[in-house]
C-alpha cells in the first residue's frame, strides 16, 4: 500500500531535502504528500492538501495542460521517454500565481503507482530574463533614438547590424545588409583625391585598437550620392577579451563642414564686400614674393584709392558709402582675370595682384580698372555721383623686399597718381621706385608736420544720443579729426593717421587734439553756464600707452582753460590696447586720477574682450560697427550686442553703438536696450566750430 510508504520517515526526509518543491499524487491525482519546499511555496500544509487534488496548486487557464502530463501515449511507464519540464503557472492559497518548471514521473511501473511531481520556482529566472529583456530593448531604441549612425561587424568584417541612422546615411536597410562585407556598405572615398580609403573595421581588426577617420572623408551611399561623415571604430570583445567584431560610430558632417567653411571664408573675406581680406589678400602677395625672389615667374601689385567716395560718405551716410563700396567691387572684379586676386585692404582702398603678368600688361588692366571707375555713375536717392581712382602698379621682383615694402611701394606709387590730380594710373618703374617712395614720404610728413605746427587741422563733432526715452539728457559727443587737403576737402584720420603712427607724429597730434578741444569747449562753458557741460569723447592713439607727458599735458590745459575734467572722456582702440594691457591699466588710472571718463573703442573684436573687461575701470564701451551693421539681418549679431549690452549692464558700464547707418538698425539696437547711438542715422559729422564761430553742441538748459 502506499500509505505507509508516505510515512516511511526516510522518504519523508528524501522528499523534505529536495530544493524544489515536491508533490506526491496518487493515480486520480489526489495530493499524498507534499515536503516542506511544498508548503512554503504553495502556502498549505501537508494535511491540508492531503486527499486534495493537486490540480488545485495549478492557475485555472493550466489546468488542462498539467492533466496531461501523465499520459503516455499507451505506452507503459517503463518504456515512455522522459518528457521535458512545462513551464506553467502555479497558485498560492492567497490566489496568486507564479511561474513554475513542472515535471510529473512516475514512481513505480505499475499503472496504480504513484507519480512525483516536481514543481521548480521560476519567478527569480524571470526576473533576470525580464531585466535582460529590458536592458536589450534600452539598448535596442537607445541605438535607434541616437543620432549618430552605428553599424557593428563581426569578427570577418560582415555585418552584423545598423541602426536607422545608419539606414539613412548608407541606404541600406538592416535585411539588404546583414551579411554584407563593410567595404559594401559603408564604402569611403577621400574628398581631396577622389582616391577609395582602407576599410575602417579591417584597419580596426588589424590593429587592435580603436581608430577614427581624418577629415575630409565622403561616403558613397547605395545610391550614388556623397555624404561628408566624421566616423570612430573601436573592437569589440566578449568577457574573455577575445574580438569578436567592430563597432563603427559615425555621422554627417555636412552642417559641420559648411560652418567651418563659413568661418574660413569669413576669416579671410572682408564682411563687407566679401572680397579677401587685408591679411589673406598679404599671404597670398608673400607667397608670389618668394616665386619672385627665386625668379620664377613675372607679378604686379596695384593699389587703388578711390577719389570722391567721402563726399558721398559725409552726404548720405555710410549706408550709401557701404552700397558703393559693393557695387565697385564687382566692377572692378568683372575686369580681372580669374588668377587674379582683388582685395578690400582697408576703407576705399583695394589691392589688385596681377600674377604671371608683365608690367606692360599691368598698366593695361590698370587703365581698363580707372575708365570702368571713370565712366560709373552712383545714384543714392535723388543725388548721382561721379568718381574717380588713383592707382599706383609696381613690379614684383627679386628686390622688392618684404611684404610691407612693395605694399609700401604701391602706396607710394598711388599717392603720386592721386598727388597729380587722380584719377589716373601711375608705373612705378623698378630703378625709380626708392626715389619716389622718398619723394611721395617726405612730402607727407611735411605735410603732417606743418598741420601740427601751423593747427592745419581741424575739429569735426558727432552727437552720441540716448536711445531709451527720458529727460533732457546730457550731450556727448565725439571729436573727429580732419586734414584739408590740396584740393579743398578734408581727409579722415584714417587717410593719414597710420603714416603720423610710422613716423611717430601721433604724440604731438594727441596733444593738439587735446589742447583745442579744451581750449573750445572751455569757452563755450565760460560764456554758456545756464547749459549742461558737454561731454565730448577723444581718441587717443596707441603710442599714448608709451607717452609720459600725456597726462601731465592734459592736466595742464584742464587748468588753462578752466574746463572742468568731466567734460572730457578718452577713448582708446580696443585691439591696440589688449596688446599692451598692463601699459593699459596704467594710462587707465592715470586718467581717472585727472577726473576725466575712460571709454573702449570699437569694443567686441575677441573672446579675449570679455576676459579683460572686468578689470578695465572704463565708463563705457563702443560696440564695432562691424557687429552694429549687422544686427539688423544677422542674429547672430544680435545675440552678440544684446551679450555686450547685458554685460555692460551688470558691471555699470555705459553701451554706445557705433556707426549706425539706418533707421531699421536703430530700432533694433533700441529694442536690445543699448543705450547710445552714433552715426549718419543719428547725426553726420559735423564742423566743431563752424565759419561763423559757432560750436556744434547741443544747448541743454542745467537741471537743478
Amino acid at each position: 500500500m502506499t500509505t505507509p510508504r508516505m510515512q516511511d520517515k526516510r522518504f519523508r526526509q528524501m522528499l523534505d531535502a529536495a530544493p524544489d518543491a515536491m508533490v506526491v499524487v496518487d493515480q486520480r491525482g489526489n495530493v499524498v504528500a507534499v515536503n516542506r519546499e511544498a508548503e512554503r511555496l504553495f502556502g498549505w500544509t501537508d494535511a491540508e492538501l492531503r486527499g486534495e487534488p493537486s490540480s488545485r496548486l495549478i492557475a485555472e487557464r493550466f489546468q488542462r495542460l498539467y492533466d496531461t502530463l501523465d499520459q503516455s501515449d499507451g505506452e507503459s511507464r517503463e518504456t515512455a521517454p522522459k518528457r521535458a519540464p512545462v513551464r506553467i503557472f502555479a497558485r498560492r492559497r492567497d490566489g496568486s500565481e507564479f511561474p513554475v518548471a513542472i515535471h510529473r514521473s512516475a514512481l513505480g511501473p505499475s499503472k496504480d503507482a504513484l507519480s512525483l511531481v516536481t514543481v521548480r520556482d521560476l519567478t527569480a529566472w524571470r526576473d533576470v530574463q525580464e531585466s535582460l529583456f529590458r536592458q536589450k530593448e534600452q539598448a535596442v531604441v537607445t541605438l535607434a533614438s541616437i543620432p549618430d549612425a552605428v553599424i557593428t561587424t563581426d569578427a570577418a568584417g560582415r555585418i552584423t547590424f545598423l541602426n536607422p541612422t545608419a539606414e539613412r546615411l548608407t541606404g541600406w536597410r538592416t535585411t539588404e545588409a546583414l551579411g554584407q562585407p563593410a567595404d559594401t556598405v559603408l564604402t569611403l572615398i577621400s574628398d581631396a583625391t577622389r582616391q577609395p580609403l582602407e576599410s575602417i573595421p579591417a584597419r580596426c581588426l588589424r590593429e587592435g585598437r580603436a581608430v577614427d577617420l581624418a577629415d575630409g572623408v565622403l561616403l558613397l551611399r547605395r545610391d550614388g550620392t556623397e555624404v561628408p561623415i566624421g566616423d570612430s571604430a573601436a573592437p569589440l570583445r566578449d568577457r574573455h577579451g577575445t574580438t569578436i567584431g567592430v563597432v563603427l560610430v559615425f555621422h554627417d558632417v555636412t552642417e559641420r563642414r559648411r560652418a567651418a567653411r563659413k568661418l574660413s571664408h569669413e576669416a579671410t573675406h572682408d564682411a563687407l564686400t566679401g572680397l579677401v581680406g587685408r591679411k589673406e589678400f598679404e599671404e597670398r602677395l608673400a607667397r608670389v614674393l618668394a616665386e619672385a625672389a627665386a625668379g620664377v615667374a613675372e607679378h604686379v601689385l596695384c593699389y587703388l584709392d578711390l577719389d570722391r567716395f567721402k563726399l558721398v560718405n559725409d552726404t548720405c551716410g555710410h549706408e550709401a558709402g557701404d552700397d558703393l563700396l559693393r557695387k565697385i567691387s564687382r566692377l572692378l572684379g568683372g575686369r580681372l582675370r580669374s588668377r587674379d586676386t582683388l582685395a578690400r585692404l582697408g576703407g576705399d582702398e583695394f589691392g589688385v595682384l596681377l600674377e604671371y603678368c608683365s608690367l606692360t600688361k599691368a598698366a593695361e588692366i590698370a587703365g581698363k580698372l580707372e575708365r570702368a571707375i571713370a565712366e560709373f555713375s552712383y545714384v543714392w536717392g535723388e543725388r548721382s555721383f561721379s568718381l574717380g581712382v588713383s592707382i599706383g602698379v609696381v613690379a614684383i621682383t627679386a628686390a622688392s623686399g618684404r611684404t610691407a615694402d612693395v605694399l609700401r611701394a604701391a602706396d607710394e606709387a598711388c599717392y603720386a597718381a592721386k598727388d597729380a590730380g587722380g584719377n589716373r594710373v601711375h608705373v612705378a618703374q623698378p630703378e625709380a621706385a626708392t626715389g619716389l617712395q622718398d619723394q611721395v614720404e617726405s612730402r607727407r610728413i611735411i605735410r603732417l608736420t606743418r598741420a601740427v605746427d601751423e593747427g592745419h587741422f581741424e575739429l569735426y563733432a558727432q552727437a552720441i544720443v540716448p536711445l531709451a526715452p527720458e529727460h533732457p539728457a546730457r550731450p556727448r559727443c565725439e571729436i573727429l579729426l580732419r586734414l584739408p587737403d590740396e584740393r579743398g576737402g578734408v581727409e579722415t584720420a584714417d587717410a593719414f593717421l597710420p603714416q603720423a603712427e610710422r613716423h611717430r607724429l601721433m604724440p604731438a597730434i594727441d596733444r593738439w587734439v587735446v589742447r583745442q578741444t579744451a581750449a573750445v569747449l572751455g569757452q563755450w562753458h565760460r560764456e554758456h553756464p545756464e547749459f549742461e557741460l558737454p561731454l565730448c569723447s577723444i581718441n587717443l592713439s596707441v603710442s599714448a600707452l608709451d607717452d609720459a607727458d600725456l597726462i601731465p599735458a592734459v592736466r595742464e590745459y584742464l587748468t588753462q582753460h578752466r574746463l572742468p575734467p568731466e567734460a572730457l572722456c578718452f577713448e582708446i582702440a580696443e585691439a591696440a590696447a589688449l596688446g599692451n594691457f598692463a601699459q593699459l591699466v596704467r594710462l587707465i588710472s592715470e586718467i581717472r586720477a585727472t577726473g576725466c571718463g575712460v571709454g573702449l573703442d570699437n569694443f567686441g573684436n575677441s573672446l579675449a574682450s570679455f576676459a579683460h573687461l572686468k578689470a578695465l575701470s572704463v565708463d563705457y564701451v563702443k560696440i564695432g560697427g562691424h557687429y552694429v551693421r549687422g544686427v539688423a539681418d544677422d542674429p547672430v549679431y544680435g545675440t552678440l550686442v544684446r551679450a555686450v549690452n547685458e554685460i555692460g549692464r551688470i558691471m555699470g558700464i555705459t553701451t554706445i553703438a557705433e556707426e549706425v547707418e539706418s533707421e531699421t538698425i536703430l530700432q533694433k539696437l533700441r529694442a536690445l536696450g543699448v543705450g547710445y547711438a552714433q552715426g549718419h542715422a543719428v547725426a553726420p559729422p559735423a564742423p566743431l566750430v563752424d565759419r561763423d564761430g559757432k560750436v556744434a553742441l547741443l544747448h541743454v538748459p542745467r537741471t537743478g
